[in-house]
C-alpha cells in the first residue's frame, strides 16, 4: 500500500483545510482523521491485531482489532475498508456500534500525529482461523479475555494468555498461543484501554440480557 497517500486535513475543531501526503501530516503535525475498529466475539473475548514487521510505528505489537487512516474524502464509514485490507472480512458498516470520536497526540523525534479517532465496536461470529490476514499489514490476530485485559491494565496481573493466527517465518499463518505483559501493546494510555475493554464488556453482557 502507498504509505504517503493524500489525506484531508483539519484544524482541532475538526474543520476541514484541505489535503496533504500523511508524511508531511506525520512531520508537521496537522490533524487528520483516521478509523479505529475493536472486534469482540462472544462470550467474552476481544481480537487484538499483531501489527506488522514493516509498518511504520510500533511494529508486532498487540494493536487494535483493525485500523487506519481515511484517506481525501472519505467518511468514517469508508474505514470498513480497513477490516477487508487487514484482515480479509467483508463487514457491513451498519453492523458496527458508534463508540466515541476521540483525539489522539503522540510525538516522537520527526513525528508527530495529531488525529481524530472515530471508533467502533464489531461483534463477529468469525472464527480467527476463518481469517485471510495480509501480511504486508499484520504478523497476526489474537483473541484475549476481555477480564484478563481489563485486569493487566489495572496492573493486578502481569501477564495475560491468548491464541491467535500469526505469521511464521515461511510467510504463512498458522494457530499458536501466547503469553503477553503490557510491554508488547501498542503504548496507548492504560485509561484508553480500560475505556475500551469497560465499554466491550457492558455491550457484551448488556446485549446477552437482551
Amino acid at each position: 500500500m502507498n504509505r504517503d497517500e493524500l489525506i484531508d486535513i483539519y484544524d482541532e475543531q475538526m474543520n476541514l483545510l484541505g489535503t496533504a501526503p500523511r508524511s508531511q501530516a506525520h512531520r508537521e503535525g496537522l490533524w487528520h482523521m483516521t478509523f479505529h475498529c475493536w472486534i469482540v466475539s462472544r462470550p467474552d473475548k476481544i481480537w487484538l491485531q499483531r501489527r506488522g514487521e514493516h509498518v511504520e510505528t510500533h511494529p508486532n505489537k498487540l494493536d487494535i482489532s483493525s485500523a487506519g487512516h481515511l484517506l481525501t474524502g472519505e467518511r468514517p464509514k469508508d474505514g470498513i475498508r480497513e477490516i477487508k485490507e487487514e484482515l480479509g472480512l467483508d463487514v457491513d458498516f451498519d453492523k458496527l456500534t458508534k463508540l466515541f470520536t476521540g483525539k489522539k497526540i503522540t510525538e516522537r523525534p520527526g513525528y508527530i500525529n495529531h488525529e481524530f479517532t472515530a471508533t467502533y465496536l464489531l461483534e463477529t461470529h468469525k472464527k480467527l482461523s476463518e481469517l485471510i490476514l495480509n501480511p504486508e499489514e499484520v504478523s497476526g490476530v489474537y483473541e484475549i479475555c476481555i477480564d484478563d485485559l481489563i485486569n493487566l491494565f489495572n496492573r493486578k496481573v502481569n501477564k495475560v494468555y491468548g491464541s491467535g493466527l500469526v505469521l511464521g517465518d515461511d510467510g504463512t499463518f498458522s494457530l499458536q498461543s501466547g503469553a503477553f505483559g503490557i510491554c508488547d501493546f501498542t503504548p496507548h494510555s492504560a485509561e484508553y484501554y480500560l475505556k475500551i475493554l469497560n465499554t466491550a464488556k457492558r455491550y457484551l453482557e448488556n446485549s446477552k440480557a437482551a
